[in-house]
């Protein structure tokens, strides 16, 4: 498969990336290219991923593909290399003993991320900015600056005076900028979400409604700690991942939150030591309502 528009890697030249020595090695990955004969495709996928024992998820649609698998870092290098040739991959690490995916999945969608918008190569979407051009804009109080992710992920971390939807579901971020900016479409806004898959659909959809100046952060903020490793972070918290670590660190390491047993609220190392809080049962969050 060739990109036609996709992620950059997330890895700059001469920069550390975490291997499998130091736990489970983490490729995550996207593309927005056509898939032809999609079901041989998801059956090739899945057979060259049990071989190797790798774990995680791979969506499937007629727009493309979408994926997060692990294992080890050799193994997962071959299987993106046979089937997904020349994808961009943004690279990060679990601890020892994590096994980060409990299963492999590979499942053929409608689309590669739910928005009710299948994209095409040909599809506009916001300009792509680098780290260091996200931290000018940022510094631009003209400028609104979305998370477009989820309310809980933004708990964990986020861009301080960024704009939160304040959405569970990303679908519903369609109904937030209806309600809250349908009417300043001159605005320039600048969005960013865990990897970018994301923001090329919501970014697609403003200009869809006629908003004139959006832009998003490259490689979304996994690339964004890779770039900005040794100077010039200005992401406050950890990062959010749909996956047993639960968060990662600005070194794309293993990070510190823990889903509540009970709710799946992420906790910290801090919410956790509240006597609230019960591993396993319940959180400051959900205590009132387990206990009442």
């Amino acid at each position: 498969m060739e990109t036609a528009r996709s992620e950059r890697s997330a890895t700059r030249p001469g920069s550390t990336v975490p291997d499998a020595r130091q736990g489970a090695a983490v490729a995550s990955f996207y593309r927005f290219q056509p898939v032809h004969d999609i079901h041989a495709l998801r059956e090739a996928v899945e057979a060259s991923c049990t071989r190797r024992s790798l774990s995680g998820t791979v969506v499937l649609a007629p727009e493309g593909v979408n994926a997060t698998l692990a294992g080890r870092r050799g193994d997962l290098e071959a299987v993106i290399d046979r089937h997904f040739p020349g994808v961009d991959v943004k690279w990060s690490s679990a601890a020892p003993g994590n096994p980060v995916f409990r299963r492999l999945r590979v499942r053929i969608r409608p689309e590669i991320v739910t928005f009710g918008l299948p994209l095409s190569p040909s599809t506009p979407v916001g300009k792509h900015v680098s780290a260091t051009a996200w931290n000018e804009l940022m510094a631009d109080p003209d400028v609104l600056v979305l998370d477009v992710r989820n309310g809980y992920e933004s708990d964990v971390g986020t861009f301080n005076g960024a704009t939160r939807p304040a959405i569970d579901n990303f679908r519903d971020f369609r109904d937030f900028v209806s309600r809250e900016h349908g009417n300043d479409q001159r605005r320039p806004i600048a969005m960013f979400c865990t990897g970018g898959i994301r923001c090329e659909k919501a970014s697609a959809f403003l200009l869809a409604q006629g908003f004139e100046d959006v832009s998003q952060l490259d490689g979304g903020i996994l690339k964004y700690f890779a770039e900005t490793a040794d100077v010039g972070n200005a992401f406050e918290g950890e990062c959010f991942v749909f996956d047993e670590r639960v968060s990662v660190t600005a070194d794309l390491e293993q990070g510190g939150f823990e889903l509540c047993g009970n709710c799946g609220r992420p906790l910290s190392p801090n919410e956790r030591e509240s006597t609230a809080c019960e591993r396993g049962k319940s959180c400051s969050t959900c205590y009132r309502r387990v206990n009442t």
